[in-house]
């Protein structure tokens, strides 16, 4: 068994250099896997459990963006950047990650060559476990049924995931995304298993914050899910030590009027330090008040220290800090 897990950026790169998982014949799942939520979590385990029974590696094929962006021509907002996603997927146990585009070449891969080229070919699995009510292959023609019956003619033993639910509803991606867009952080970590976070690396600002006596971290929000623009209450995981922040999630109306597109600034408190150009985790905790434009910068800096002590009230009562 490979001792460390591996991550392969094509299938070109498995083929290259993944010929020890291969020769172990490994034992395959395919998603989206987008929050990597307790449906998921429990699917993985599942995945692992198998592999480990028959000795093989667990191997992972997902993709960067979430498919339908690309069958629907559409954005699809994921609720975690592909680094993050790749941290949560090795969390469980697999042995390896195969995270590709999700371009018209996969999309039109009918559910046989999908089996014949992918699994069975670049792969070389010996047996592939989907997802409740997933379907693989253009136009999802792919049921577990029709999967079943191309593996028996491989050589690959397919199976099905059990479906999961939380308080009587089905897990979902849009369910988890539709709660983070409303900000109701407490139904997202029911959902997910964790407190909802975004992750990324932290990208060189205006240094605007820094000005106003308050500075930021910026980090990048394209195409991510994301709550209402305002500002929260938040932790930031620097290397493994977590901190109290403010973050703002926003256009920053009094000092850049002309932007359109939001961004993450976050004030990590009682912290000092260079953190440009590191990855860093912002858990969000709870809303503080809704971003707003200011009459001018004095105005605009009262309120930052409004919002730092209340943050660190609230935090402190409710056992956050």
């Amino acid at each position: 068994m490979p001792h460390r897990a591996k991550t392969f950026e094509s299938f070109e790169a498995f083929r290259r250099d993944g010929a020890r998982l291969r020769e172990l014949r490994p034992v395959v799942s395919v998603g989206s896997f987008d929050g990597v939520h307790l449906g998921h979590q429990y699917l993985l385990n599942e995945l692992v459990e198998w592999a480990r029974r028959e000795h093989a590696p667990a191997l992972v094929l997902t993709f960067r963006r979430h498919p339908r962006a690309v069958m629907f021509g559409r954005d699809m907002p994921s609720l975690n950047s592909p680094e993050q996603k790749l941290r949560l997927l090795f969390k469980s146990g697999i042995d390896g990650v195969v995270m590709v585009d999700f371009d018209e070449s996969v999309r039109n891969l009918t559910a046989e060559r999908f089996m014949a080229e992918v699994v069975k070919q670049t792969f070389n699995a010996r047996g592939m476990l989907i997802g409740f009510n997933n379907r693989i292959g253009k136009d999802g023609e792919g049921t577990c049924e029709r999967l079943s019956e191309l593996g028996a003619n491989l050589g690959i033993e397919v199976r099905q995931g059990e479906p999961v639910a939380v308080a009587g509803d089905a897990l979902s991606s849009s369910a988890i995304r539709k709660h983070v867009s409303e900000g109701d952080f407490l139904w997202a970590r029911k959902l997910l298993g964790r407190p909802w976070s975004i992750g990324g690396v932290v990208q060189r600002g205006s240094r605007r914050g820094q000005a106003l006596g308050y500075p930021t971290v910026n980090m990048p929000l394209e195409g991510l899910a994301h709550p209402p623009l305002g500002v929260y209450g938040v932790r930031v995981k620097i290397d493994r030590a977590w901190h109290l922040g403010a973050a703002n999630i926003g256009t920053r109306p009094t000092v850049d009027p002309t932007r359109k597109t939001p961004l993450l600034e976050v004030h990590v408190l009682d912290f000092e330090g260079d953190l440009y150009g590191r990855e860093l985790e912002v858990e969000f905790l709870f809303h503080a008040r809704p971003e707003r434009k200011f009459e001018n910068i004095e105005a605009l800096k009262q309120q930052l220290a409004h919002d730092v002590a209340e943050i660190r009230r609230r935090a402190a009562e409710e056992e956050y800090a």
